[in-house]
């Protein structure tokens, strides 16, 4: 990809290619093709640093603004040191369409990811006291809570956008059934599963009411539909889907989410028949905050900026015997 020039005083980031760029699989995509990306815009790492320590302070400058004096102190020593590292790294900052971002995350998704972690674990508290059967994974990815729904005895089918994503799910969970398909037209009968998930995907979904129609449609009566998505606070506050590209240089490729507000979702589960049966708000896991970009110069920024707000939004939605 090209690179612009380094501003004056900042200086670019880069690092050794850790991979091919886009794997030949998938989205009419070849081999080492570049990507296509929405936008462009470039970081400088002091405005991350400096925007951590904001938020930091906005949550409790007007109650105990004591407390979050310290923040300031934090935004006074990157910005008295605006041409010193790390502050001065300058990072090329890419917006992806969602269908080719995620043919491009294919080959490295399963890689440590905290949102995917918690989304897997609160899955499997809500579906615990379920009775096995039939499983559909909507927006299945690489395949990890198609695993899990294995690992709990359902038989499963993934359906996914994305055939790259397809392509590595099949070699990792052998046991279950893919196929390509969208969220709003699921390629299954009518009644056809027992349950229902999706994680981490709504996020990018513009309506939400016609996706939970078509998952109400191919649930039995009496089945459970179990989401996960990254929570409404998170995405306001600027959070992304971020995915390495194997580029030689250091940079933030990133899908877009969308906030949707709870209300959008019991709107949306209502309009499709089906009853809130359980929601739960997991808050951020210790990997997120000492894994934030932040945390190696302003760890305390990092802590009071995001301890305690909620990470994720989940829910089981029944739909009527």
């Amino acid at each position: 990809m090209r690179q612009s020039a380094p501003r004056s005083g900042v200086r670019s980031l880069r690092f050794r290619p850790s991979g091919r760029r886009i794997s030949g699989s998938g989205g009419g995509l070849g081999p080492y093709r570049a990507l296509v990306p929405v936008h462009r815009d470039t970081l400088i790492a002091a405005q991350y640093f400096a925007a951590v320590a904001g938020t930091a302070a906005m949550r409790r400058c007007l109650t105990r603004p004591s407390s979050v004096l310290d923040r300031l102190e934090d935004v006074r020593r990157v910005t008295a040191h605006l041409d010193e590292f790390p502050n001065d790294l300058e990072i090329p900052v890419i917006e992806y369409e969602t269908g080719e971002g995620y043919a491009a995350w294919a080959p490295r998704y399963d890689g440590p990811n905290p949102a995917v972690d918690a989304s897997r674990s609160a899955i499997a508290d809500m579906l615990r006291a379920a009775p096995s059967g039939s499983a559909l994974d909507a927006a299945c990815g690489t395949g990890s809570q198609a695993a899990q729904l294995v690992g709990l005895g359902f038989d499963v089918t993934g359906v996914d956008a994305s055939e790259a994503m397809l392509d590595v799910a099949r070699t990792n969970v052998p046991g279950a059934t893919f196929h390509q398909g969208m969220l709003q037209s699921l390629p299954l009968a009518d009644a056809s599963v027992d349950v229902v998930t999706c994680s981490l995907a709504l996020t990018h979904v513009p309506d939400l009411g016609p996706v939970l129609a078509e998952m109400a449609r191919v649930l039995r009566p009496g089945g459970s539909v179990v989401l996960a998505d990254i929570h409404p606070t998170t995405v306001s506050l600027g959070g992304a889907a971020v995915f390495p590209t194997g580029e030689e240089q250091f940079q933030l490729a990133f899908v877009r989410n969308l906030v949707h507000q709870v209300e959008e979702y019991v709107t949306a589960a209502v309009g499709a028949g089906l009853q809130v049966t359980e929601c739960r708000e997991p808050r951020y896991p210790e990997e997120a905050i000492t894994g934030n970009p932040a945390y190696a110069v302003v760890p305390d920024a990092v802590r009071q900026a995001f301890d305690d707000l909620p990470f994720l939004l989940v829910w089981r939605l029944t739909k009527p015997a």
